[in-house]
């Protein structure tokens, strides 16, 4: 094992524990709001999937090239890229319909007091649990097929698999099918989500004009939680549109049969969980809450029996 490699697996291992770490603190805070208050936003139910499904795809994805890395080849067959391969595309998949879900309902909730949107602000928390579980529905049969395709190692050629790693069948007439299927399908989520976030922009430009009208130059200080809320989820999704366009370009440039080196490999890898990784982060930045809860986190994992009365008398400003 080369000196490059440690640091390689090292690096992969931070990012897996820190992104891991970050969403498993959000599914813990999201899932005591949801339960202890009279009154729970529905969004919480949204921003708990997609945190599962970013520390799940962070595991999933991370634990295997990690080991990879560290020269660990000898757990790579058949039936175990399957399994990795495939909840990793499912996680992936879940991960970018959580994020669209999240962003169109935050586009509702914003939105314009008018009679046609109060019609839609007031029924779209009732499609939240059925279109969380359609998208595990979606993300869970649309790569099964793949499984068939997906190949281990020690069947590749070092030509067609350079570091032999697990992948697709590249002499599968339909699996390139399926691929660009599913690159259709993918495309159709980012591009909603697209429209979705240029409307929010655009709304969020309205209410600072019009704020600026009222108040002058002197802006006021108090800024609603629904515009903090839009922001972040704004950011969420300009990283996931960097990270994914640069890992795209990356990964296109070195499957050309000229293109060589290890680090062709390594990186679209990283890049590839970056999302994933600092996701949680995006979204605790606009939050006042996150002092006080990280220490009750902290002492729930020391101890889950305990429960301090200072966590539980909180309130959630």
């Amino acid at each position: 094992m080369t000196p490059h490699n440690v640091v390689l697996g090292t690096v992969y291992l931070l990012q897996i524990i820190i992104g891991a770490l970050g969403n498993f603190f959000l599914i813990y805070h999201y899932s005591v709001h949801f339960i202890t208050h009279k009154r729970p936003r529905h969004i919480n139910l949204i921003l708990i999937q997609l945190s599962f499904a970013n520390a799940m795809f962070l595991l999933s994805r991370g634990i295997p090239i990690t080991m990879f890395s560290w020269g660990v080849k000898y757990f790579l067959n058949d039936v175990v890229c399957k399994i990795t391969i495939y909840l990793q595309r499912v996680f992936r998949e879940l991960s970018l319909c959580s994020t669209c879900l999240l962003t169109s309902l935050q586009a509702i909730v914003i939105s314009p007091n008018s009679p046609k949107w109060a019609i839609l602000k007031v029924k779209s928390p009732k499609g939240i649990i059925p279109c969380c579980i359609f998208s595990w529905i979606l993300s869970l049969f649309t790569d099964t097929i793949l499984l068939v395709y997906i190949i281990g190692p020690t069947q590749n050629s070092t030509k067609n698999n350079r570091l032999r790693f697990c992948s697709l069948d590249p002499y599968a007439i339909y699996s390139l099918k399926l691929q660009l299927w599913k690159s259709l399908y993918d495309s159709v989520l980012v591009v909603f989500m697209t429209i979705t976030s240029g409307y929010m922009v655009f709304l969020l430009y309205q209410h600072h004009q019009r704020v600026q009208h009222i108040h002058g130059t002197s802006l006021s200080s108090r800024v609603s939680p629904e515009i903090k809320a839009t922001k972040a989820i704004l950011l969420l999704v300009s990283t996931f549109f960097l990270f994914n366009l640069v890992c795209s370009i990356l990964s296109t440039y070195a499957n050309q049969p000229n293109v060589s080196g290890p680090w062709m490999f390594y990186v679209p890898m990283f890049l590839s969980m970056c999302f994933q990784a600092i996701s949680p982060f995006l979204l605790l930045s606009s939050e006042s809450w996150v002092p006080w809860e990280l220490c009750c986190f902290i002492q729930v994992i020391k101890d889950p029996c305990a429960t301090s009365i200072s966590c539980q008398t909180h309130t959630e400003p």
